[in-house]
C-alpha cells in the first residue's frame, strides 16, 4: 500500500493518487505536487465513496482508489484536460470537474499599455458525457487608457488583481441595460492606479478588497462585430472584445444555471505562461 500522503506531500505517491483520481473522473494533472485542487478532488471522492472526507489519501481512500471498478474498464476518462484546466491546476486553483460547472478564466498578457483588446477572456466546463470542453474569447482584463487617465475613484483606478475568486458573480444587468455577469455576491482585489497615464502600474501597495462593480460584460453586442479599442468600455471589468463570446458566455451561464441550479459564478484571472 502507497503511503499516507496529504497537502503539501510531492513525489511518486501523489502522481499514483492524481492519476487514479483520473481514472476515477476526478481529473487531476498528474505533476507530483499535491496542492489544493488535488486536495479538493480528494474530499470529494472520498465523499462519494462513504469515507471521511479529510483530504488525507490513507489505508482507506487508497483502497479505494486502486480497486478495479469493471464498469470502468475501456471507458476513457475526461483527457486530455484544456491546457487553461492543467495550469490552473499546476497553480492550485479550484477546477472541479462537476458538470456544467463553470470554470470561466481570464488570461492578461505581459503587455503594459492599454486599450488593446490583447488578453483572453473563456470558459471550461465538463458537458453531459463527462468530457472537457473549452472556449476562449478575445477580451481585456484591464481597464482602457481613458478611466487610467481620468480615474472614477479618487485612489485611482481600479485593475484586478490575478487570483481565483469562488462565487462572487450573478447573472444581473450590467448598467440597467443587459444581462451580463456582474459582481454581486463577494469581494474582489484590485490595484489602484492612479498615475494618470495609460500604463498599467500594478503596485501590490495599492491593493484595496472589496465590491467595485468589476463585471464580466461585453464592448458590443452587435452580432459577429469585434471591437478593436477598449476606450471607456473598462474601468477595471473584464470586457469581451467579439458579440459572439460574449453571447456564448451568457449562455453558457444560463445553462449553469438551468442544469445546476448554482446562481453564483467563479472566476480565475492567471498571467499568460505561454
Amino acid at each position: 500500500m502507497p503511503s499516507t500522503i496529504r497537502k503539501g506531500s510531492r513525489g511518486s505517491d501523489v502522481i499514483l493518487c492524481q492519476d487514479s483520481l483520473t481514472k476515477k473522473g476526478y481529473p487531476c494533472t498528474a505533476d507530483g505536487i499535491f496542492g489544493s485542487g488535488t486536495e479538493s478532488k480528494v474530499k470529494r471522492f472520498q465523499a462519494a465513496n462513504g469515507l471521511v472526507a479529510d483530504g488525507i489519501v490513507g489505508n482507506g481512500t487508497w483502497g479505494k482508489l486502486l480497486a478495479e471498478n469493471p464498469d470502468d474498464v475501456g471507458i476513457a476518462a475526461p483527457s486530455p484536460l484544456p491546457p487553461v484546466i492543467a495550469h490552473a491546476q499546476s497553480l492550485g486553483y479550484e477546477t472541479w470537474g462537476d458538470p456544467w460547472r463553470l470554470f470561466l478564466f481570464g488570461v492578461r498578457s505581459a503587455e503594459r499599455k492599454a486599450d488593446a483588446f490583447d488578453d483572453m477572456l473563456g470558459c471550461a466546463y465538463v458537458n453531459d458525457d463527462g468530457l472537457w470542453e473549452a472556449f476562449y474569447w478575445p477580451g481585456t482584463t484591464d481597464p482602457g487608457a481613458y478611466y487610467l487617465e481620468h480615474p472614477m475613484n479618487s485612489a485611482g483606478c481600479a485593475i484586478l488583481v490575478k487570483g481565483q475568486y469562488l462565487d462572487t458573480w450573478t447573472i444581473d444587468l450590467h448598467g440597467g441595460k443587459y444581462e451580463a455577469l456582474c459582481q454581486r455576491a463577494g469581494e474582489v482585489s484590485v490595484f489602484r492606479d492612479d498615475s494618470m497615464d495609460d500604463k498599467l502600474d500594478l503596485d501590490p501597495s495599492t491593493i484595496a478588497t472589496g465590491y467595485f462593480g468589476i463585471n464580466l460584460h461585453a464592448a458590443t453586442r452587435t452580432e459577429h462585430q469585434t471591437s478593436t479599442v477598449v476606450g471607456k468600455w473598462s474601468a477595471g471589468c473584464q470586457v469581451h472584445a467579439s458579440a459572439d463570446g460574449f453571447a456564448k458566455m451568457m449562455e453558457l451561464a444560463h445553462q449553469q444555471q438551468d442544469k445546476t441550479g448554482r446562481k453564483t459564478f467563479s472566476y480565475t484571472l492567471m498571467d499568460k505562461w505561454w
